[in-house]
């Protein structure tokens, strides 16, 4: 009888801990307001839905336009309220709740199979 890997094991078991550290460190820049820290976490085009853009843009467009739309709005925080789980080849997501000085919005970040952000909606 075989002893099962235990290098291969213990991989298998911090996968699920490498997505949480990354939703952990997204919603931090969130909390804070800094498009630029999610940079890493962005794919190479972001389907972009926000208050004054509504299209399709690189990771750089993106940060910049998430960037003046924080910075407009003051962040005051960030709740995440529900995250799917990738179910027969469709993509996470997560909703949460923006906190500003000028309103709460809808924020919806969905995922792709890389778990890099493909898309982000903002809404009042």
């Amino acid at each position: 009888m075989r002893k099962p890997n235990l290098c291969i094991a213990s991989i298998l078991l911090l996968l699920p801990m490498m997505g949480i550290g990354q939703q952990s460190e997204v919603e931090d820049a969130l909390k804070k307001g800094d498009a630029n820290a999610l940079t890493p976490f962005m794919s190479t085009s972001v389907d972009l839905s926000i208050p004054g853009h509504e299209k399709t843009v690189t990771t750089s467009e993106a940060v910049k336009a998430l960037s003046g739309f924080f910075q407009e709005q003051g962040v005051k925080g960030y709740k995440k309220m529900h995250t799917s789980t990738p179910q027969q080849g469709r993509a996470n997501f997560t909703i949460g709740d923006l906190y500003t000085t000028k309103g709460t919005y809808r924020l919806t970040l969905f995922f792709n199979q890389q778990q890099k952000i493909s898309e982000v909606s903002i809404r009042q």
